[in-house]
């Protein structure tokens, strides 16, 4: 199975799906200054099959939640993995209003889910919050499998190693696969991954003057790369990542 080009999407639609994978960090729901902001809005801009979110806040309190109600809006599955229950965002880090509730992260995604899993990453020195992926295989229109790590590695240096335990526990599957979310490393580390290439390339942290790219969609053996880039500002410190990739269906 060879990765499709942009004239095999083009020319044999069955042959090759073209898939839209967006990632964003979406930092508790509370900008840059610390005020919060429309966390539904935000996911709906991001105008993507698949969405994989880091940082989402769950508040005890709360009496609607924006990412289901952004993932009604878009007739999208959602996935959620709850993290770590905190008396307040302060105790992840995070300065703006809020009462008690949990971080974690979530899935989005339009197209057919064939099964889900939570893949154990550890906790590193150092680290209050143990780490996971959600792994999603999806059924393309063409009738093909994709699968999808949505994740969010530690904000230690032994993210690398995190990346790895990642990448043993996927293994060499007949499915192609995309990992995409903030892997808390830069660019020239996140490329160095074995089997796998670095979609999109530009800075994404901090949002309003950024430094370094955090946030990657690395995409396997398999799939052909029709373009990445940096988003605009969602609201998050993080800004949101973007990939369109080509995927061979069955046979192919």
């Amino acid at each position: 199975m060879g990765p499709c080009n942009a004239a095999d999407a083009g020319d044999t639609a069955s042959a090759c799906d073209i898939v839209t994978i967006t990632s964003l960090n979406l930092h508790c729901g509370i900008d840059t200054r610390g005020q919060p902001f429309d966390v539904q809005a935000a996911i709906a801009g991001l105008d993507a099959q698949v969405i994989a979110l880091q940082e989402v806040w769950s508040s005890d309190d709360a009496t609607e939640d924006p990412v289901e109600s952004a993932a009604k809006a878009m007739g999208a599955e959602l996935f959620r993995l709850p993290g770590r229950a905190v008396t307040s965002l302060a105790g992840v880090g995070v300065l703006g209003p809020s009462a008690p509730g949990r971080t974690g992260m979530a899935v989005l995604t339009t197209l057919p889910v064939a099964r889900y899993e939570v893949v154990a990453l550890g906790q590193m020195p150092g680290d209050a919050s143990p780490r996971s992926a959600q792994v999603v295989t999806l059924t393309l229109p063409g009738g093909g499998p994709l699968r999808m790590a949505c994740t969010h590695l530690t904000h230690r240096l032994t993210s690398p190693l995190q990346l790895a335990r990642l990448m043993w526990n996927l293994g060499n599957g007949p499915a192609p696969t995309i990992i995409a979310g903030d892997l808390n490393m830069p660019r020239q580390a996140a490329r160095l991954t074995p089997g796998y290439t670095a979609v999109v390339q530009g800075r994404t942290w901090p949002a309003e003057l950024p430094v370094v790219q955090l946030d990657h969609v690395l995409a396997g053996r398999g799939i052909g790369i029709l373009g990445g880039t940096v988003l605009p500002p969602a609201g998050s410190d993080h800004l949101p990542v973007r990939a369109r990739v080509t995927v061979p269906g069955p046979g192919s």
